[in-house]
């Protein structure tokens, strides 16, 4: 059975801890459940060629990897879904309440505090190891963009990063050593914390702007939009959220 966190490489600087993980799945030297800690990324990598802001040792930058036992492509959104949910509880424990930006970055309110990004490797039809990367800012207190926030900023003080992954790591080994009882929970408690979910807001798809109401996701991960009577449904780089 996995166990994250039996083995964490902390590294000072690193281009990326999705990078370094891939290196070392593909020099055969990762262990199953290893934990990637950087205090500072180079090249952070955020969804859809996004680069990740961060102070030298102010926020959790790390990589989580892992063998999933017998788990189909098909089935990859549940991994999305399951870090998706283990931030959100990871906050809940700090006192703040959060909600989910499709496909995988997590607000308090209108502003940013954690994305994820999810490199699965495949052998087939089945995926071989997860690369989940994960970026939550922790202490850091200024940002370059006025739509981020942190547990700091959130509590009016500073918390240890160690403690904070401490915490995520406990709640991904529960998740992980419960799947096969929960996964079946995840898709409908990752859609109750969907960002903006049954509220009108303007979108931008490749027809122009619209009007919408997100009502949740598909099997496959993609979000389901209604608009005037009509259900739309989007993959990644499909749409884009304009404003509220």
């Amino acid at each position: 059975m996995t166990t994250i966190g039996k083995e964490i490489y902390h590294l000072d600087c690193v281009d990326s801890t999705n990078n370094f993980a891939a290196k070392l799945i593909n020099d055969h030297i990762c262990q199953n459940g290893s934990v990637i800690l950087a205090d500072e990324q180079t090249a952070g990598k955020g969804q859809m060629g996004n680069t990740w802001e961060s102070t030298h040792s102010y926020n959790l930058l790390c990589s989580i990897v892992w063998k999933p036992d017998n788990l189909s492509v098909s089935e990859q959104s549940k991994i999305s879904w399951m870090v998706c949910l283990a931030l959100h509880k990871l906050l809940l424990r700090f006192g703040i309440d959060s909600t989910i930006k499709w496909p995988n970055d997590v607000y308090v309110g209108t502003q940013k505090i954690a994305g994820i990004l999810i490199e699965n490797q495949l052998e087939g039809k089945q995926i071989s190891w997860v690369i989940a990367g994960i970026g939550l800012n922790v202490n850091q207190c200024q940002f370059e963009s006025p739509n981020a926030t942190s547990i700091n900023l959130q509590l009016g003080r500073s918390i240890q990063v160690k403690t904070v992954l401490n915490e995520l790591i406990a709640i991904l080994n529960g998740y992980i050593q419960q799947w096969d009882r929960i996964e079946s929970t995840f898709k409908t408690t990752f859609e109750s914390l969907l960002f903006l979910k049954d509220e009108l807001a303007v979108y931008t798809d490749s027809m122009g702007e619209f009007e919408g109401k997100i009502i949740g996701v598909e099997e496959d991960g993609r979000l389901s939009i209604a608009v005037h009577g009509e259900n739309r449904s989007y993959a990644l780089k499909e749409v884009q959220f304009l404003s509220k």
